[in-house]
C-alpha cells in the first residue's frame, strides 16, 4: 500500500500528551463509549455478532482493542511500533468484509467522543488546536489503513459522525446481543449484588438514542444529571490533585496490566485466536525478492505479469499452474470427472484422455460457494506444490513474481516478500471480464463476487498499482515499483 506522507510531529506529541498525561481516564472512557456506539449500527453488529468474538471471548476483544489504540497513541503511527499495529489491524481487518462507510464511522468516533466527553465532564475543553491534532493523528491513521474518501476537515469528520448517529443507528437483534457481552464482560469482576446497579450507572452514560438501539431502556434523567455530575467532580478533584502533584510518566493503557494479559503483552497475541497462526505467519525473508502479483478477476494482473516478464523477471502463474493440474489425465481432472461426471467432460474426449470443459465447470463453482470450496480444496495444495518446485528451481534468481489471484484467500502471504496489487474499479473488471469470456453480466458479477473485493485487499498489499489508466501510466507504475 501506498504510504501517506508522515504525520506532524506536533499533531503526535500533542495527542501523547492528552492520552498519556493529562486525560488517560477520560480519554480511554470516550474512546470506550464510541466502540459501544458503533454496536447501535446493524452492519457493523452484525459482523461482530458473527465472528462471535465479542460473545465467546469479550475480554480478549475489548482489551485487545485498547491495547493497539493506546500502542498507536503511545508511539504515533509512523514509529515502527505504530506502523506495526496497522499492519496488524490490515491483517485482521482483511479477513472481513467490511464497508467503507464503517470504518469513517469507526474512525470519526476517535475525533468526536473526546472532544465532546471533555466538554462534558473535563475539567476543561480540548482547545482548538489539540482538537485538530486529534483530527490529524486519526485520519492519518485512515489513510495508513487504506481506508477511502477521508474528510479533509475536523468539521467535516464530526458532520459525518452526527450524520451517521442521526440517520443510521437503529435497532437490530445483533446490536443487543454485542452491547449485553460487552456489559456482562465489564461488570464480571463485581460482586453479584453490585452489578444491576452498575450497569443502570453505565446506561445512565449514554444518550437515549443509543440506549434504544442497543435495546436498553433509557436511564431516568435524574441518573443521567447525577452521572453526569459525579464525572465533572471526579475530573475536577483529579486536576487539583495533578496540579499538587504533577504525573511524572505516561498512564497509556498499554502501559498498564490487562485481565487478558496481565503486565505484558506482544503484538502477536492480539486477534481473534482462529485466525492467529494466519497472522503471525512471517513473510519470506530470503535473498531472493518474491513479489506476490495479486488483484481481483480482470483487474489487469496478467498485463503486469507480461510487462515483468519483459523485463527478464520470472513470473510464476497460479492460473497456469491450477490448469495444469486438472490437465488431461491428470489425477485433479480425473476427480472433477469423478464428482460432476458428463456435466464437465469435454465433447470428444473420453477415457484416459478425457478432459475438463472449464466453462462447464465454472458455471458450477461460480454459482455454489460449497462446490467451489470443493474444487479449491482439490487444486490449492497441488499448485502450492508446484510453487515449491518452480522456486527451488529458480533459488539463484534475484527477483521471482508469484502472480497468485487469490493469494490473500488462499492464505499465501508468507510466501513472498512484497505483495502488489493491480487495483480497478468494480465497472471496469465486470466489462473486461464479459469481454474477454464471453460472459453475461449475472454471469461476471458472481465471478467478481467470488473472491474478495478489491477494497478488502488494497489494506493489505505494500504497492497498489492503478489501472484505472492508460497502458503506459500502469507501466511507469511498474518500473518504479520494481526499482530498488
Amino acid at each position: 500500500m501506498d504510504t501517506p506522507p508522515p504525520l506532524d510531529a506536533a499533531a503526535v506529541t500533542t495527542c501523547q500528551r492528552l492520552a498519556g498525561l493529562l486525560f488517560p481516564w477520560d480519554l480511554t472512557r470516550a474512546l470506550e463509549l464510541a466502540l459501544l456506539k458503533t454496536f447501535c449500527l446493524p452492519s457493523i453488529s452484525a459482523l461482530l455478532s458473527r465472528t462471535g468474538e465479542f460473545e465467546q471471548r469479550p475480554r480478549k476483544r475489548y482489551d485487545d482493542t485498547g491495547l493497539m489504540v493506546a500502542e498507536l497513541l503511545r508511539h504515533g503511527p509512523d514509529s515502527g511500533a505504530g506502523s506495526a499495529v496497522i499492519q496488524r489491524l490490515n491483517r485482521i481487518h482483511g479477513h472481513y468484509a467490511i464497508a467503507n462507510a464503517d470504518f469513517l464511522y469507526v474512525l470519526s468516533g476517535f475525533v468526536a467522543e473526546p472532544i465532546r466527553w471533555l466538554e462534558r465532564y473535563g475539567w476543561r475543553p480540548l482547545s482548538g488546536d489539540e482538537q485538530q491534532a486529534l483530527f490529524r493523528f486519526w485520519r492519518h491513521v485512515g489513510a495508513r489503513m487504506g481506508i477511502a474518501d477521508l474528510p479533509t476537515t475536523l468539521e467535516q469528520f464530526l458532520a459525518l459522525n452526527t450524520q451517521v448517529e442521526t440517520q443510521l443507528f437503529a435497532s437490530a437483534a445483533s446490536n443487543r446481543r454485542v452491547a449485553d457481552a460487552t456489559l456482562a464482560m465489564l461488570l464480571a469482576g463485581w460482586p453479584p449484588p453490585l452489578r444491576p446497579p452498575l450497569a443502570a450507572l453505565l446506561r445512565g452514560s449514554l444518550p437515549a438514542g443509543v440506549s434504544t438501539s442497543l435495546g436498553w431502556s433509557p436511564a431516568p434523567t435524574w441518573l443521567q444529571r447525577g452521572l453526569g455530575l459525579g464525572l465533572r467532580v471526579r475530573s475536577r478533584l483529579v486536576n487539583g490533585w495533578q496540579r499538587l502533584r504533577p504525573p511524572h510518566r505516561s498512564r497509556f493503557y498499554s502501559e498498564r496490566p490487562t485481565p487478558s494479559y496481565g503486565a505484558s503483552f506482544q503484538l502477536e497475541q492480539l486477534g481473534p485466536p482462529p485466525l492467529l497462526e494466519r497472522l503471525n505467519s512471517p513473510r519470506w525473508h530470503g535473498r531472493q525478492r518474491r513479489i506476490g502479483l495479486t488483484g481481483g478477476i480482470a483487474s489487469g494482473k496478467s498485463t503486469v505479469g507480461r510487462l515483468l516478464a519483459e523485463r527478464g523477471v520470472p513470473v510464476l502463474d497460479a492460473d497456469g499452474f491450477a490448469r495444469d493440474a486438472l490437465a488431461a489425465g491428470s489425477a485433479g481432472a480425473r476427480a472433477v470427472l469423478a464428482r460432476y461426471g458428463e456435466r464437465v467432460q469435454l465433447p470428444g474426449t473420453a477415457g484416459a484422455e478425457a478432459a475438463i470443459d472449464r466453462a462447464a465447470l465454472g458455471r458450477i463453482v461460480f454459482g455454489d460457494a460449497g462446490e467451489r470450496q470443493w474444487l479449491e480444496q482439490l487444486v490449492h495444495p497441488l499448485v502450492r506444490g508446484r510453487f515449491s518446485a518452480e522456486l527451488e528451481r529458480l533459488a539463484a534468481a534475484p527477483v521471482v513474481v508469484l502472480m497468485i489471484p487469490l493469494l490473500f484467500e488462499a492464505g499465501l502471504e508468507e510466501l513472498c516478500s512484497t505483495i502488489w496489487l493491480v487495483d480497478c474499479d468494480q465497472d471496469q473488471q465486470l466489462q473486461r471480464l464479459m469481454t474477454r469470456n464471453g460472459l453475461s453480466a449475472a454471469e461476471a458479477q458472481a465471478r467478481v463476487a467470488a473472491q474478495w473485493p478489491l477494497a478488502r485487499k488494497r489494506p493489505l498489499a505494500d504497492v497498489v498499482l492503478d489501472n484505472r489508466g492508460t497502458p503506459e501510466q500502469l507501466n511507469a507504475q511498474v518500473a518504479a515499483a520494481l526499482s530498488p
